[in-house]
């Protein structure tokens, strides 16, 4: 094969690994005589053209052709084979994967070399055994942990389909049936997590993943590894920080950081479910703060004014839900599901899984310059770097495990950490309020207590050496 300029995407294509001399041959062949930019000769054809070839033939993906063309060629992490990116959770970039072994496609998480700090790498080893201690069909499974030289990494399993988020941007919003079985599920998957003593924290249609069959995975739970530490910090006095993003954050959370219980979730699940039914978040506009002292001091507009059709018993759940007193709250996640099972529907299931599909059916959306090179990667040095827009366009139509949001005002802000201190001013709990928080706080502490030893029996598995 012969090309008179020099070719960064066939140099890297031949040392990747991902493609035969014949299959690029025939890409580069194929592109001559497409005559995509007027070529006369192999020799003229670009790499833009032998990329597009590439991904037409189905030798490679978008993903790969991107890394290529910037001259990466490590497609490798320990026994895994780097496919496509699929996003970046809150501790780090989410890979799709195979096995080289078994064959077998996963979600690979990695830690970005140039977050590796003590502090950080500790809270990705919390974030890797709090999901080793979990096992239930509506949260996303630990399959898998190691570390490659100073990149630490876990494995999971790949979920096919869409977050609901993107759905909902994409097809608007579904039918209260449907909202429904989506919302039950994840519910059940967060009362396994509650009675472990977890608590998520960051409930959001960006962290619902959905497959073709209309099953429902809670992913991202870096964010619950703060639980033990926070409750720590409080009865210490430590400054906190908010944790979570603005549209979905229970009222008593941004009060007091310290408050860390199960009927925060349920919360940012109500105000979840008002996104499902009606494709707006209940406090559009505004800036983070803005959105805050709204979660603390209005009610916001019914759903049913948005979406007329809805029963007075779904609109009257989804209130009790987003209610700002803990206590009003339905008491449990199992108390949810409970609930939501009466409005879930076959056809719902049928209505779910069409969507899905059609997400999935959709051309890859085109690259562009501005937005080049920021997905994330693996170079030669294994350095993984961060995407300064926290927009990835490595997203592909696969899934969306681990994406983290775009910065959309009007529909959903980007995760807070926020000081403690915010500029609002919101009234004091009230007492009734105040009993019911220290209560749910002794509660998850006296179960973090009773898991504790069963999860260093279920983590141990998992465990190596490298953990310290």
């Amino acid at each position: 094969m012969s090309h008179s300029t020099k070719s960064v995407l066939l140099e890297t294509a031949q040392a990747s690994g991902l493609v035969t001399t014949e299959q690029l041959h025939l890409a580069l062949v194929s592109a001559c005589d497409a005559g995509d930019e007027n070529t006369v000769s192999v020799s003229e054809v670009s790499d833009d053209a032998i990329g597009r070839r590439l991904v037409e033939l189905e030798f490679l993906n978008p993903w790969q052709v991107e890394q290529l063309k910037l001259g990466r060629s490590k497609f490798s992490l320990g026994p895994y084979r780097i496919l496509d990116a699929l996003g970046r959770g809150g501790m780090g970039h989410v890979f799709k994967a195979e096995h080289e072994i078994l064959g077998r496609i996963e979600a690979v998480k990695v830690l970005p070399r140039n977050k590796t700090t003590a502090d950080t790498i500790e809270k990705f080893r919390h974030e890797i055994r709090i999901q080793a201690q979990l096992d239930h069909p509506n949260l996303v499974r630990v399959h898998f942990a190691d570390r490659e030289g100073e990149i630490y990494y876990f494995v999971t399993e790949f979920v096919p389909g869409t977050d609901l988020r993107k759905l909902i941007r994409r097809l608007g919003p579904v039918s209260y049936q449907a909202a429904a079985l989506v919302m039950q599920q994840a519910a059940e998957g967060l009362e396994h997590a509650h009675r472990r003593g977890l608590v998520h924290r960051d409930i959001k249609p960006g962290n619902l993943l959905v497959t073709p069959e209309a099953v429902v995975k809670v992913i991202d739970l870096g964010l619950a590894w703060y639980l033990e530490a926070d409750i720590h910090a409080a009865k210490h006095g430590d400054r906190l920080k908010i944790v979570g993003t603005a549209d979905y954050l229970a009222p008593e959370t941004i009060r007091d950081p310290g408050c860390i219980v199960p009927v925060s979730d349920i919360y940012s699940m109500g105000c979840t479910l008002y996104y499902a039914v009606t494709g707006k978040v209940p406090y559009p506009g505004g800036n983070p703060a803005e959105k805050m002292q709204r979660h603390l001091n209005e009610q916001a507009l019914s759903p049913e004014q948005l979406q007329p059709n809805l029963p007075p018993a779904f609109v009257q759940l989804v209130a009790e839900m987003m209610s700002k007193n803990p206590k009003q709250r339905p008491p449990s996640a199992a108390a949810v599901a409970k609930r939501l099972q009466a409005f879930a529907t076959e056809e719902a299931i049928a209505e779910i899984a069409q969507a899905v599909r059609t997400i999935q059916l959709e051309p890859r959306e085109p690259r562009n310059d501005r937005n080049a090179g920021q997905s994330p990667h693996l170079q030669d040095t294994l350095t993984f770097e961060d995407d300064p827009l926290g927009e990835l366009d490595g997203e592909g139509r696969s899934s969306s495990q681990g994406t983290s949001p775009i910065h959309a005002p009007t529909d959903e802000t980007t995760p807070q950490q926020t000081p403690a201190y915010i500029p609002v001013s919101p009234a004091p709990m009230d007492a009734e309020a105040e009993e019911v928080n220290s209560g749910l706080n002794r509660l998850v502490m006296a179960s973090i207590g009773l898991a504790g030893a069963a999860m260093l029996a279920a983590v141990g598995v998992l465990i190596w050496e490298w953990w310290g």
